[in-house]
């Protein structure tokens, strides 16, 4: 197979209670898909970020709200109207992709 790095890689930071974590994933395994099941599935918990990046370009973008809204429709209510999922809120890496819908890779 060969390597593609010039496309969205997604990848998740967890908290195990006592430290974060990102969860090993074959290449194959790094696609949006992919990932939105295993958060639905409960394969992966207690999510504290959610990145899109392409490794060729050298961007990278915390779409952690946008994910896990497309996950669970409806917050839990703890979280709020407004309220942001993630601790890093909608900030991103870096700006290269401001203004560009996140999902428009999926």
């Amino acid at each position: 197979m060969a390597l593609n790095l010039d496309r969205s890689y997604f990848s998740v930071v967890c908290d195990l209670g006592n430290c974060l974590y990102t969860p090993e994933r074959e290449l194959e395994e790094m696609d949006l898909k992919k990932l939105m099941e295993d958060i639905r599935s409960g394969q992966l918990e207690n999510i504290m970020a959610v990145f899109e990046f392409n490794p060729e370009e050298g961007w990278c973008n915390n779409i952690t709200d946008t994910v896990l809204e497309s996950v669970f429709p409806e917050p839990e209510q703890d979280i709020g109207q407004g309220a942001a999922w993630s601790d890093y809120g909608g900030e991103m890496i870096d700006g290269k992709r401001a203004g560009v819908p996140l999902l428009a890779a999926a």
